[in-house]
């Protein structure tokens, strides 16, 4: 039984990063002795495997009517909504008790990334998350709280040197994917080893930059779950990604970061979250474009079919960030 005998079911279910940035509500309402379950999809399980402040996760396969049955015996005081979704809501509905959901703002993303009308930036999404516990959270203190990722066991992959740094190379959309010429032209001009890793998705990618490369990379793409990339991200030097998983991943695990942003925007609120403004995070975006942004998740081609917020990118001015970490 934990300090408050209050039980409470967190919902996101998906994706990487998003779990990631959800930690900080986790470790508070541990803290303030609640018995935290987590409901996610089951593709995302080593996201949150080995987080202590978590004593049950729940696990989405494909249907809700698989997993609603269980959540209703495990009597919630208490559910945090932090996905605001179709299914997020058939849960909360089926257990019938009280629910903390987080507030989207459809419309005025909408405006932004289709007409480009409201650019400020937006308070970001940890804060946000942090703000639909505060009726549960009286206790909770004002200070912000970095995200967080337990890697659990660590993953040791050969032919590694004892210094090195991780390439990201991957991402769900294309536009958020940093161009094979740039990461060409980054891993030559770093005097470092490089790593790479990425999902089985991101093979392609990787046999085509490895294939064009006048030095020698360690790829692991395709070789490893989230938590094991994690292990990587963890002893590395720093960290090369772009707005994805892997780069919420390395700045919750306090791993210096190069951080490339596309068609996406910092001003979204899904900026690596650094409260402290540590120097460990450095961005790298076309501030030179109207266009941008054309999109909160990313999307799978420009949509002014020129694609300059990336391929304009210098990758000297990468290298130099690079380098200044190393």
């Amino acid at each position: 039984m934990t300090q408050n005998g209050k039980k409470i079911l967190i919902i996101r279910f998906n994706s990487i990063g998003d779990i990631v940035l959800t930690t900080p509500v986790i470790k508070v309402l541990s803290d303030l002795g609640y018995e935290v379950h987590y409901l996610m999809k089951s593709l995302y399980l080593s996201v949150l495997e080995y987080n202590p402040y978590v004593q049950k996760i729940h696990l989405l396969e494909t249907r809700l009517m698989d997993v609603i049955p269980a959540l209703v015996t495990e009597n919630f005081d208490y559910v945090v909504d932090l996905h605001n979704n179709y299914r997020s809501k058939k849960v909360s509905r089926a257990l019938q008790i009280p629910v903390f959901r987080i507030k989207k703002e459809r419309i005025g993303l909408w405006l932004l990334t289709n007409l480009g009308i409201g650019k400020f930036q937006r308070t970001h999404i940890v804060d946000r998350f942090l703000k639909v516990i505060q009726p549960l959270a009286d206790g909770m203190s004002s200070q912000s709280i970095m995200p967080q990722f337990h890697p659990g066991k660590e993953f040791k992959a050969r032919d590694l040197s004892e210094e090195y740094m991780v390439i990201a190379i991957g991402a769900a959309y294309f536009t958020k994917q940093i161009p094979i010429h740039i990461l060409l032209e980054v891993i030559n001009g770093v005097h470092i080893q490089c790593v790479l890793i990425g999902g089985e998705m991101d093979l392609p990618r990787a046999e085509k930059l490895i294939s064009k490369l006048d030095k020698r990379v360690v790829s692991l793409v395709g070789k490893l779950n989230i938590s094991e990339s994690a292990s990587i991200i963890q002893k590395a030097r720093v960290v090369l990604a772009g707005d994805t998983g892997m780069m919420h991943i390395a700045n919750a695990l306090g791993t210096p970061l190069v951080a490339v942003f596309g068609s996406t925007h910092p001003m979204l609120g899904y900026s690596p979250y650094n409260p402290s403004r540590n120097g460990k995070n450095i961005v790298v975006e076309n501030n030179g474009l109207s266009c941008r942004p054309c999109t909160k998740q990313g999307k799978h081609k420009c949509p002014k079919k020129h694609f300059k917020c990336m391929l304009e990118l210098n990758s000297g001015d990468i290298i130099d960030k690079i380098q200044a970490f190393i």
